[in-house]
């Protein structure tokens, strides 16, 4: 069983492509491992399929209605077959500590948390750093290889990676050249999750509204899944006649290969701005409530814009639901005006306009 990597699944596309470094970084210094990743939804499967840094890739639907054969399936096929099991930051919730412990892995890393720490059995993990809320999600993981005699500095760190072949690349050109061929190209992703109360991370859709009508010489490409389908149908039907295009029906994959055509994209702290930043389009992230340091565009161009509100920004990894203390509901995000987005969109049309096209 030595060097077999177990890595633990986690929910997020976002969250599951800033695990992607660290894997390059592991399989690089040790490529004689093996490494097995588990991931929970076919989302998170779909963006690490291909991955050459992954030997097994490995789903098992623990959320969905077939979720208790789901783990016997897993407690057959994945216990007691590894040396290593890691809980890739942020997972501080039991149920991950809980799989950690079934592998029966000798060596279980993660972290210990600055929140709710015990109660979620995070000292079910027999190597543990300490959450450092200073670094970004990404430090976060390859500062965990350090168990396994790996160490490189921050600025060495590689990007987030989605790993699509030609055909799969063409697919998001011929859409480009399909609907706007001879302008700027700007993707938009109005929504986030709903888990956990995160809905309330969104920009108002009469701001993005506003913003896509006061934006000349551009043409907009908005992206979303069924969770979003109602603010995209006000999007899209309010808008200047012409002036945005509605993707639907794509796979994430798809949906990788359209935003990386995209000259940049616009976006919430959702799983599509992590994955702008990982087929290398560059990205304005409207940025409420999180703290940008942990969930920025990870090594890619980017411009964060944020209201200057005292209490921002407060939330933080845990199993409790985003909640806001502020009389204001989410001043944070409902103080972004358009005007602030918009002088950034309009520096990005300057620098980054027609770049896909190049």
């Amino acid at each position: 069983m030595k060097n077999k990597f177990l890595i633990i699944p986690l929910i997020g596309i976002g969250d599951v492509l800033m695990t992607t470094p660290a894997l390059k970084v592991l399989k690089k210094n040790k490529p004689e491992s093996k490494i097995t990743y588990c991931t929970m939804n076919k989302g998170t499967y779909e963006v690490l399929k291909h991955n050459p840094f992954i030997d097994n890739l490995v789903y098992y639907p623990f959320m969905g209605k077939h979720k208790i054969p789901s783990i016997f399936n897993f407690l057959k096929e994945q216990c007691c077959r590894y040396s290593t099991s890691i809980n890739f930051y942020p997972s501080n919730r039991i149920h991950y500590n809980i799989v950690s412990l079934l592998t029966f892995a000798s060596q279980r890393i993660g972290h210990t948390y600055l929140q709710m720490n015990f109660s979620q059995l995070n000292w079910l993990k027999n190597k543990t750093i300490q959450e450092d809320d200073s670094l970004h999600c990404v430090e976060e993981n390859v500062k965990l290889l350090r168990f396994l005699d790996i160490e490189i500095p921050s600025n060495e760190i590689p990007s987030m990676d989605i790993f699509l072949d030609s055909s799969e690349i063409s697919v998001g050109t011929e859409y480009r050249k399909l609907i706007s061929p001879f302008t700027c190209c700007i993707g938009i992703h109005a929504g986030t999750s709903v888990m956990k109360g995160h809905v309330a991370r969104r920009w108002p859709k009469e701001h993005f509204l506003q913003l896509i009508n006061s934006t000349r010489d551009a043409h907009f490409v908005l992206f979303g899944s069924n969770e979003e389908q109602e603010t995209n149908k006000y999007i899209f039907e309010n808008a200047t006649p012409g002036k945005v295009t509605l993707v639907k029906d794509k796979s994430i994959r798809e949906v990788a290969s359209i935003i990386r055509a995209c000259d940049f994209f616009i976006s919430n702290d959702s799983g599509l701005m992590h994955l702008s930043a990982a087929v290398g389009t560059p990205v304005i992230a409207i940025i409420g409530p999180t703290n940008p340091v942990y969930i920025k565009p990870w090594n890619i161009a980017h411009k964060i814009v944020s209201a200057p509100v005292s209490c921002c920004h407060c939330f933080r990894y845990s199993p409790k639901p985003l909640s806001c203390s502020n009389d204001n509901k989410f001043q944070c995000l409902s103080e972004i005006t358009v005007e602030m987005v918009q002088k950034d969109v309009e520096q990005f049309i300057h620098s980054f306009g027609l770049r896909s096209l190049v």
